[in-house]
């Protein structure tokens, strides 16, 4: 007699054997929680999640240099906003030593508070950043990368902030010039040479004004994109999910269903192992 394996038919066997594989992995997503484990179980969901995780890592490294540029942001807006009230108050006596009752003592007295602000301001401007580098760092703006199309520079150059000071008529003053011909102007210089010192001192207001606001709309659009990426970021944990996560429910469900095929399948099997040889070919 022929051997009973010879009369089985091969598509029972594979039709088993693909149930048993399905099943399979039906265990595994739910004893996981992750709906497939290799690209051929699920191609299409592959290649998304692939791409989602290639935008998210982009996307990280955006909302680092976002955080950075916060902080050296923040941390010029504070040593500018210091700069500028010591200008205001620099500025301020100017005007009271263009009082021409003083006496030498008290102009001198002036002076010697507006050398002081000099000297804080020559400090204040070459002062570290907390990364260990200049806050305020000579040559071409240092830009952080925060989107596609977006560079952003966290903090103004030098020469920005104390070299290119406009004081009228196409000229510029550095911050120590002008400050340094205030105080000679203060101990030694006539009530009209004060008075043209008294606009440079305006200039200088005027300048870090102008700086402190431009600081501010840039923290802004740090904010506002950093809220972007946060809705971005959200938005693709819940497609991954989405696409990557087991449904239990649903897995189990479509287990059950597996199940009765294969019992199914098995009992057919079976019928057919048991037909003889004879009863097969007629």
């Amino acid at each position: 007699m022929e051997s009973i394996n010879r009369t089985r038919p091969d598509n029972a066997i594979q039709k088993q054997s693909d149930l048993f594989r399905l099943m399979a992995q039906k265990q595994e997503s739910i004893a996981t929680g992750i709906r497939f484990n290799r690209p051929s179980e699920a191609p299409s969901s592959w290649l998304e999640i692939s791409s989602i995780s290639r935008q998210t890592t982009i996307e990280n490294s955006w909302s680092n240099n976002i955080g950075r540029a916060r902080i050296l942001a923040q941390q010029a807006e504070s040593t500018m906003d210091t700069i500028s009230n010591g200008v205001i108050r620099s500025r301020e006596l100017m005007v009271l030593a263009n009082n021409e009752t003083l006496a030498p003592q008290d102009r001198e007295v002036i002076a010697l508070e507006m050398a002081s602000l000099r000297d804080q301001f020559n400090q204040l401007i070459q002062a570290n950043d907390n990364y260990g580098g200049k806050l305020f760092h000579s040559g071409d703006p240092i830009k952080m990368r925060i989107d596609t199309d977006v560079l952003v520079t966290p903090a103004p150059t030098l020469q920005a902030v104390s070299q290119d000071i406009d004081i009228g008529g196409g000229a510029t003053e550095s911050l120590d010039t002008i400050m340094t011909n205030m105080i000679d102007a203060v101990l030694t210089g006539t009530p009209a040479e004060r008075n043209d010192q008294l606009d440079r001192a305006r200039s200088m207001t005027d300048h870090f004004s102008t700086l402190l606001g431009s600081q501010g709309v840039l923290i802004n659009r740090l904010d506002e994109q950093e809220l972007r990426l946060q809705e971005s970021q959200l938005n693709t944990t819940e497609r991954r999910s989405a696409l990557e996560n087991t449904d239990v429910a649903e897995a189990i469900s479509q287990f059950q269903s597996l199940l009765v095929n294969l019992e199914a399948a098995q009992r057919i099997y079976a019928q057919t192992a048991s037909t003889s040889l004879i009863q097969l070919i007629g």
